[in-house]
């Protein structure tokens, strides 16, 4: 394939607010952003890829009481690039072939492991899109992608009567060992659950605000999910008011589990 040209932007990668999950946004979507989103600026990106270069550039806003001396020294400096009478800034990766395929230089360093980071990247062909950096999915100018990555669509959450009933804050009372039922005498810090009937929830434990994209109740059995950095999936026992999360395997010894009251 030969993928030197010009080409534009079908979909991204960037940070959903509500999920707090790193998604890919169609361009329709990021061209919908309110001004202040930092996306925003991805809506009319361009690249540009010769024989060994990929550049690309992202559209500039320029107020317009800036003074044109500035805007030529701008575009003078190669800080600002003009094309077709808008302004972009750029920014050029160095681009090879190597057995049939192309990789571009991400500029990545450091180490892993005490080995070294390989820095070139794999561009991957979808249908007629690239790609890049696993960051960006481009098609070239004037065609139509034959496929655009976007977020999953999630299934409507079903709730229930008796997730509805569940619903509440739950102050923590102790948290301990499953082998070790002493645990279960020390206080710790104070922690506690607030469900939503929506099946979302918070977690408060350890001066943490830790989201809960989804809980459940079936009978008594409770099912959850933390997310904060890293997830964690709990399971547990729902009895009236009196609320006991695992997280791990409740015959595990080392798991432990928290006990709560609801408000």
């Amino acid at each position: 394939m030969d993928i030197k040209g010009l080409w534009t932007l079908v979909s991204a990668k960037g940070m959903d607010m509500k999920t707090f999950e790193v998604v890919w946004f169609p361009n329709d979507a990021i061209k919908a952003f309110p001004d202040d989103n930092f996306m925003k600026s991805l809506a009319d990106a361009a690249f540009e890829i010769g024989d060994d270069f990929v550049k690309i550039c992202n559209k500039v806003n320029i107020p317009e009481e800036t003074p044109q001396e500035e805007i030529d020294a701008a575009v003078a400096s190669g800080e600002v690039e003009k094309i077709d009478g808008d302004y972009f800034m750029s920014h050029s990766y160095g681009l090879k072939e190597e057995d049939g395929k192309f990789l571009i230089d991400s500029g990545e360093t450091g180490t892993v492991f005490d080995e070294p980071i390989n820095p070139w990247k794999v561009i991957e062909e979808e249908g007629n899109t690239l790609i890049v950096l696993d960051q960006y999915q481009i098609v070239r100018v004037g065609e139509t992608p034959s496929v655009v990555r976007q977020a999953p669509k999630k299934e409507d959450k079903v709730i229930t009567p008796e997730m509805q009933a569940a619903a509440g804050t739950y102050i923590g009372k102790y948290t301990k060992f499953v082998g070790d039922p002493e645990t279960a005498k020390e206080e710790g810090e104070p922690f506690k659950l607030v469900l939503e009937a929506d099946g979302t929830g918070t977690s408060y434990r350890n001066d943490l605000e830790i989201r809960i994209p989804e809980w459940s109740v079936e009978g008594e059995n409770f099912k959850m999910t933390e997310k904060f950095l890293g997830t964690i999936d709990y399971t547990g026992k729902l009895s009236g008011n009196s609320l006991v999360t695992y997280n791990g395997d409740p015959e595990n010894a080392l798991t432990c589990s928290y006990v709560y009251e609801k408000e």
